[in-house]
């Protein structure tokens, strides 16, 4: 069980939000308190002795930013425990309680999600007759913690639940300092197979849909080089003699093997015979496994995509001219050009993150499996920076020659406070974080930054530790704001 005190008096201790409400008659009071894995929201009216109040308490699963839709809450106070049943709206518990007699007492929530149970104490007044409830003394309420942030924006639960909303309390981590540049997504050598015209001939494609780009198998067939209408090199005929000789080759071992087991030829004479045959089988095999009536058969080499088509239809080649290019694609090099700059930070990097030009998605090496293949020491031609190899696995989402950014990573920095780049809004040049203040408030704070690492933004300045931010939905908020303008507090559900 995890019990988040309301009124603690460590100013670090983030695992509360109080608003700052005044116990007149005619306003709600707010609280908003945290356990490990939930949000309490809660709303009720000022207690008075022998009065029934209902508090309203919104359980948010901190985990998904969704509301509980089942188990039962438990108000305990003064001795007294009421247990409301199944939520009366998703993730909002409505539970009646007359406060028995006057004062200063602690209140304790729990939440029984039935996988775990969860607890939260706040501190809460109540008034001993209906003059007190009528005249408060301001010195004596327990929710008085200062005043409203400045521009607070409201975003009820209920909104937040049914969006990709997500609230995190930011605690400082370990960085790596980055070094931002660009590079190239390229082919590992090996994993891309040009395919050769092993005769001249006229060109024919197995498949006319065949184009740049195209899925083929290894075994399949792609071309078929047609020379039988010349008089040279053509290899239906090549084809007839290799046959011919093969068959003759045949014929004659046959003969000489019966002749030689009677002692007529010699064994030198078989032997040859022999050798010969085996010469007219191979070069007769040989071209049978590549021949049609056609012409010569080309197969895929491998598995892959086309990343180059060279021919068309009915083109003249010659023997050794390249046809197609096959790319697996199964694996692929990420090429970071660094600056002459940071050659003294060579040694420190051992991995990065890239963002492909066609993409705002960003990857890290170690989620494609990647890994550190070399460090160049020496410039590149022409371009004057160090490359840096690393080499990934595609999951079908990497397209080879794209260009890309890359956040080189190398030492690491401790106790530094970090938010996702999805938390981040930028206005003319200017940083911004919306801040939670209550449980439905917050409020939009510049903040100064650092490094990313194309995930996540370095904040030098405007957070403290332990605050918690909006990292989804900043738009949502954003346009609330323009829409309803700035509130206090208490609003209504």
């Amino acid at each position: 069980m995890v019990i988040a005190c309301a009124c603690g008096n460590n100013p670090d201790e983030a695992s509360l939000l109080q608003d700052d409400s005044h116990q007149h008659s005619d306003e709600a009071i707010q609280s908003t308190l945290f356990a490990e894995s939930t949000e309490f929201f809660i709303e009720y009216e000022p207690l008075e002795a022998g009065k029934e109040s209902e508090f309203l308490v919104h359980v948010t699963d901190l985990r998904t930013y969704k509301p509980y839709l089942s188990g039962n809450l438990t108000v305990l106070m003064d001795g007294l425990s009421v247990t409301s049943g199944k939520p009366h709206r998703p993730g909002i518990f409505e539970i009646p309680l007359i406060p028995r007699k006057g004062g200063e007492y602690d209140i304790t929530f729990t939440l029984n999600s039935g996988a775990f149970t969860e607890s939260v104490k706040d501190h809460v007044h109540i008034a001993r007759d209906h003059h007190e409830f009528y005249n408060p003394d301001d010195s004596s309420q327990s929710h008085a913690h200062g005043n409203d942030e400045v521009g607070e924006v409201s975003f009820l639960k209920e909104h937040a639940w049914k969006t990709g909303f997500m609230v995190e309390r930011i605690l400082p981590v370990q960085f790596a300092s980055i070094i931002h540049t660009s590079g190239e997504i390229m082919t590992v050598p090996g994993e891309k197979r040009s395919v050769a015209a092993n005769s001249q001939g006229i060109v024919h494609f197995s498949n006319r849909k065949m184009v740049q780009g195209t899925q083929v198998t290894r075994g399949q067939l792609l071309f078929t080089l047609s020379s039988e209408t010349m008089v040279e090199n053509n290899v239906r005929l090549q084809y007839q003699e290799s046959l011919n000789s093969y068959e003759k080759s045949q014929s004659e071992y046959e003969r000489h093997k019966v002749l030689y087991a009677q002692g007529v030829i010699s064994e030198r004479q078989f032997i040859s015979t022999r050798s010969k045959l085996t010469t007219d089988s191979l070069r007769y095999h040989s071209l049978a496994a590549i021949t049609s009536k056609d012409g010569l058969k080309v197969y895929a080499p491998v598995s892959g995509t086309i990343h180059e088509l060279n021919v068309w239809e009915g083109l003249y080649i010659e023997a050794g001219q390249n046809l197609v290019t096959i790319s697996s694609n199964k694996k692929l090099m990420i090429r970071a050009d660094l600056s002459q700059q940071f050659y003294d930070q060579l040694g420190d990097i051992e991995t990065a993150n890239f963002r492909p030009a066609y993409t705002d998605l960003v990857y890290s090496i170690d989620d494609v499996n990647g890994k550190l293949l070399a460090a160049g020491t020496s410039v590149a031609e022409n371009d004057h920076y160090l490359p840096i190899i690393f080499e990934v696995e595609n999951d079908g989402s990497l397209l080879e020659g794209a260009f890309t950014e890359v956040f080189l990573k190398s030492s690491q920095k401790s106790n530094v406070l970090v938010v996702p780049m999805s938390a981040i809004s930028e206005e003319q040049g200017e940083y911004y974080l919306y801040v939670q203040v209550t449980g439905e408030s917050y409020t939009k704070r510049a903040v100064s930054t650092g490094k990313n690492d194309g995930r996540h933004l370095e904040i030098t300045g405007g957070l403290n530790s332990g605050e918690r931010v909006i990292t989804k939905g900043v738009m949502l908020v954003k346009a609330a704001s323009m829409v309803t303008g700035v509130e206090g507090h208490g609003h209504s559900h």
